[in-house]
């Protein structure tokens, strides 16, 4: 792709703190720069309608698009619409140029100004999703010959794996190819690996699904926040469906057995997916790693699993020179189930790349449980509180590695039948595609339905008040205690 400079074009323009930041403003792109945001910390919870909040009209960050073109993580902004942004680090690119009118208040943006467009680490990534692009559309013509004429049972199409380390990019790249594949048609199924970080889900978990209709501009996750799923309420974009699994930890190195038997049952699930509709085949597979800082057995150990039970056969490395040689190394004489050489590719990350720390990757964690329950500022839900006997439930604990198990018979974490504790208060439990009385092992691999968030518990008279997103008996369906996320939320007050 051969994008011409534009001269005269600068740096980074100075981050002005939301202090010094007007009511409203009017920020113009030249082609190839962003506007870089990062919303206020602390602008109303997504759960504050529902609490009994209120919502500042003028609380957060609007963005409207006025003329020209641009894009949040691949999917396009429509012109003349106003974007709400709340607890949000993002930027806003422009291919071709465009005028934004910004206003509310942000903890700092700025505007990036490349000195030449082919700089850009955009361009890399471009190129990348023109190369899968490609590989998509000859699986489709591929398919529709050998089945003459007809879409047939034809081949699979590309299947990506993002890696790199921690806080480079990497959710942002996936992101990104996905709004792009969707741009063109595409339907990719896209697999988070990365337990820290739900998708599509609560945190403490692995998940996929299709990726076949627009993503959620507004959304603080960029279209992967658990507001995208189905829910007691409206959503103004398509829902998406995901495939959970359970981990309960926040680090893969915190049980990687257990990780490994999850991710084949996830990938499981994926290749019976791809088999069900051909453009989801075709589309192929955007797969997003947890991040390796140092590498190690243990890190390449993840890796194998991850390539090896997705066939993986385009591995992205983000600006990790260490990693991108020691996997070349491990991958470049080797050969898919399909026949195909399996490439070691490595992008620059963007160099505006927002640091979330301890304290961020909390709220983000605590936003996407109320969420779950309550909805947020644009839809809410109605969550139910209800009061059972604690006998009537099935919870098992999912035990630490130090007090578990032989490790030379059980490869993973085993589970036990959890006792009455004012521990569990303020736990949110999985609720598994199981029976209570199966074994514990197939309790652990089982998908998950949904979530409760334990309110109250009287040790006493044995009872426990929880949260439920929907009304309903939970049956003989089992309940994991795990432990991630933390039970630092109240959600009741």
């Amino acid at each position: 792709m051969s994008i011409p400079g534009i001269p005269g074009l600068g740096q980074i323009s100075a981050q002005t703190p939301a202090s010094n930041i007007s009511s409203t403003r009017t920020i113009t792109l030249e082609p190839g720069n962003e506007f870089r945001f990062v919303t206020i910390r602390d602008a109303p919870a997504a759960s504050a309608t529902a609490l009994g909040e209120t919502n500042s009209p003028s609380a957060g960050l609007k963005i409207k698009l006025l003329s020209g073109s641009a894009e949040r993580d691949g999917t396009s902004l429509a012109t003349n619409r106003t974007y709400h942004f709340f607890r949000t680090k993002s930027k806003i690119f422009t291919w071709e140029g465009c005028t934004l009118e910004v206003s509310g208040e942000c903890e700092s943006e700025s505007v990036y100004r490349p000195g030449n467009i082919e700089d850009s680490y955009m361009v890399g990534w471009v190129n990348l999703h023109l190369m899968l692009l490609q590989v998509h559309r000859e699986t489709v013509t591929k398919a529709m010959i050998s089945a003459g004429g007809k879409k047939g049972s034809g081949g699979t199409g590309p299947r990506v794996m993002i890696c790199g380390r921690k806080g480079t990019g990497k959710t942002t790249l996936v992101r990104t190819l996905t709004g792009y594949a969707t741009r063109q048609g595409g339907q990719p199924l896209v697999a988070n690996l990365d337990p820290g970080e739900g998708m599509l889900s609560l945190p403490g978990t692995l998940s996929a699904a299709v990726f076949g209709t627009m993503m959620d501009i507004e959304d603080p996750m960029g279209g992967f926040g658990v507001r995208n799923t189905p829910s007691s309420g409206p959503s103004h974009v398509p829902v998406k469906l995901p495939m959970v699994y359970y981990f309960g930890r926040d680090k893969v190195e915190d049980d990687i057995p257990l990780w490994k038997d999850l991710t084949k049952k996830l990938a499981s699930s994926v290749r019976a997916k791809l088999k069900e509709v051909d453009e989801v085949r075709a589309s192929g597979v955007i797969l997003d790693m947890p991040g390796v800082d140092k590498v190690d057995t243990l890190s390449m150990e993840i890796m194998e699993c991850a390539v090896r039970e997705f066939a993986i056969n385009t591995i992205v490395v983000l600006d990790h020179v260490e990693l991108e040689q020691a996997l070349h190394n491990k991958f470049s004489q080797e050969k898919t189930p399909f026949d195909e050489t399996i490439n070691v590719l490595r992008l620059d990350k963007s160099n505006g790349v927002a640091a979330r720390d301890k304290a961020w990757v909390k709220a983000d964690a605590e936003a996407a449980i109320r969420e779950y329950f309550f909805g947020d500022a644009k839809r809410t839900l109605s969550p139910v509180t209800l009061s059972v006997s604690y006998d009537e439930l099935g919870i098992f604990r999912a035990l630490d590695e130090s007090e578990s198990y032989d490790a030379e018979e059980s490869a993973q974490q085993v589970l036990e039948p959890a006792e009455i504790s004012s521990e569990l208060s303020h736990w949110t439990l999985a609720l598994m595609d199981a029976s209570v009385n199966d074994p514990p092992e197939t309790i652990r691999l089982a998908p998950v339905l949904g979530f409760i968030a334990i309110a109250d518990v009287d040790e006493d008279r044995r009872r426990l008040k929880f949260l439920s997103p929907v009304m309903g008996q939970l049956g003989n369906r089992p309940l994991i205690w795990g432990r991630w996320p933390e039970p630092y939320l109240n959600l009741l007050g």
